[in-house]
């Protein structure tokens, strides 16, 4: 194929090895002489934007994708994806009411999940093959922008290191919302791009599709939305490179407009959100997504984060040659749509935090993608041997994690085991207890084992409660209700007491559920963060419930 070059694409055959010289120093839409290139296209004389070969366009998507059903079905639901099958196992009208008291910030991916469940079950194919098609979506977009503001073999590159990235597997494997948002970060992200890159006739059409798709990205998940703050920086940065022309202040101007349609297309849901703030009061305890620790594990593993960042350090600094001219494969550009993107939404988030926690992980996966982007740039500076081989190293690094994601306890929770553990050992008459709210919904993950077992706490069920898992009775009616019961299985979630305690939602004891109780600690189950024990009427096992102490 010929190598790309122009304003958008800049250098001849650099733009696979990064090894010629070029003027990348350019704004997009403008040719490598200055002049101004109407939609971004180059000026008099230079090669318009090429696309690259097909195979290009089509590698980082399709390597997502098999990724992301690369073992699907083999990790168990976990805790949150329990949520998401509780929800929409109940009927449409229900579902709705629901979202008016819970959940509201994933009412859109509810609803949309809900056909899929009532036409072809709740399975772990059905509930997660959605999340695997986004993050093949999300990986063509990716190789899109990298391919429009720089070159086709940078947006090549790009794509495929979002691909290989284990978080992007993860999430595609997710039977929530988060690759969707990513995906829809992605979008966003590539339509900004056009925006910027537009002539005047074809502006307003792609301030349209923007508008929109930040509409779409809010009504996804409210976090989302602090992806405007991200492209604010990107656009005053255009603005201040153009030097304020009269076209740069309508960029400008029609952006935030955009902007600001899409927050109140989503609005909405950021009132509802507001009002269900409470459902996220887990975070001031749960240090594992939350803690500041958590973003240099972002992209699948603390070693997977130190190689991207080691590649892309290299990259910048490879980024000149000798005589201080800048590369073909680096594009500033392209800089300051990543770096915004990568860094103030866990800023902001983190700063909130500080009063009022808010911060977790999964909040700001929409970031990951801005660093497949940097690293993009730096795998095609390494040239044409260096580049691919970095590209491996990255894999490697995140091998063990691939792996270790697909094993039946690879989403945190291993339900799947803890059904069937109960489903081999119940006897009739047998009740479960859940000491933690965030573990209510085990039940519904499965139609055998935990939801076969009728819920001792229960004061209303999900449905007529308009709540995910029903309401609970106070910790006095709970113990009289246990003081009946010959057999009660416990559920602990992230620790264990032989002594079990009833948690409020923050983590905070409320009291002891069966101390004093006639009943006796008689067998443990230990299924990585989760513990079941078994109390039954008569001799306990006093061994075993030193055991259990042990696992606190």
């Amino acid at each position: 194929m010929t190598s790309p070059s122009g304003p958008a694409a800049v250098g001849g055959p650099a733009a696979a090895g990064g090894t010629a010289e070029a003027d990348a120093t350019a704004p997009a839409g403008v040719a490598p002489g200055g002049s101004a290139a109407p939609g971004g296209q180059a000026a008099e004389g230079a090669k318009p934007y090429d696309r690259g070969p097909v195979w290009a366009l089509l590698l980082p998507p399709l390597a997502a994708l098999g990724l992301a059903l690369w073992g699907i079905a083999t990790p168990s639901f976990w805790r949150d994806e329990a949520a998401t099958v509780s929800a929409d196992k109940r009927p449409f009208a229900d579902l709705i009411t629901m979202l008016g008291h819970v959940d509201a910030v994933h009412g859109a991916y509810y609803i949309f999940m809900w056909p899929l469940v009532h036409m072809f079950g709740s399975g772990e194919v059905v509930m997660r093959l959605p999340s695997a098609l986004a993050a093949g979506v999300t990986a063509a977009f990716v190789a899109a922008i990298g391919r429009r503001v720089v070159s086709p073999w940078v947006g090549l590159a790009a794509g495929l290191l979002f691909a290989v990235l284990p978080v992007a597997s993860r999430y595609g494997q997710e039977a929530r919302s988060y690759e969707m948002v990513v995906g829809m970060a992605a979008v966003a992200s590539y339509l900004l791009v056009r925006v910027l890159n537009a002539d005047e006739a074809s502006r307003r059409k792609w301030l349209i599709w923007y508008g929109a798709s930040m509409a779409v990205l809010g009504i996804l998940n409210i976090f989302g939305l602090l992806l405007i703050p991200c492209h604010l920086v990107t656009v005053a940065a255009n603005y201040r490179r153009r030097h304020a022309d009269a076209t740069a202040r309508r960029i400008a101007i029609g952006w935030l407009v955009a902007a600001v349609a899409g927050v109140v297309l989503s609005s909405p849901l950021l009132l509802l959100g507001w009002q269900q703030r409470g459902q996220v009061a887990w975070i001031t305890k749960n240090q594992s997504s939350s803690g500041l620790g958590t973003l240099i594990t972002l992209a699948g593993s603390t070693l997977v984060t130190l190689v991207v960042a080691g590649i892309v350090a290299i990259g910048l600094i490879l980024a000149t040659d000798a005589g201080g001219r800048r590369r073909a494969s680096w594009r500033w550009q392209l800089a300051e749509l990543s770096l915004p993107w990568m860094i103030v939404p866990p800023a902001l988030l983190l700063g909130v935090s500080t009063v009022d926690p808010i911060y977790t992980s999964r909040y700001v996966l929409m970031c990951v993608p801005a660093g497949a982007l940097l690293g993009g740039m730096a795998l095609v500076g390494l040239g044409r041997v260096a580049g691919p081989v970095a590209l491996v190293l990255v894999m490697l690094a995140g091998f063990n994690v691939q792996v270790t994601q697909r094993e039946p306890y690879g989403h945190y929770d291993n339900v799947r085991a803890l059904d069937q553990i109960v489903a081999a050992h119940a006897r009739p008459g047998d009740v479960v207890l859940y000491t933690n709210p965030n573990s209510a919904s085990f039940g519904a993950a499965y139609s055998y084992g935990l939801g076969t077992l009728p819920n001792i706490q229960t004061k209303e069920a999900a449905i007529p409660s308009g709540t995910l898992a029903g309401t609970w009775v106070d910790l006095t009616t709970l113990r009289a209700r246990l003081r009946s019961v010959s057999r009660v299985w416990v559920v602990e979630i992230n620790h264990c007491t032989s002594d079990p305690q009833v948690l409020t939602l923050a983590d905070k004891v409320e009291g002891a559920a069966i101390a004093g109780l006639p009943l006796k600690f008689t067998r443990i189950w230990h299924e990585r963060g989760d513990w079941m024990l078994l109390y039954t009427r008569g001799k306990g096992n006093q061994a075993l419930k030193t055991a259990c102490q042990g696992h606190t």
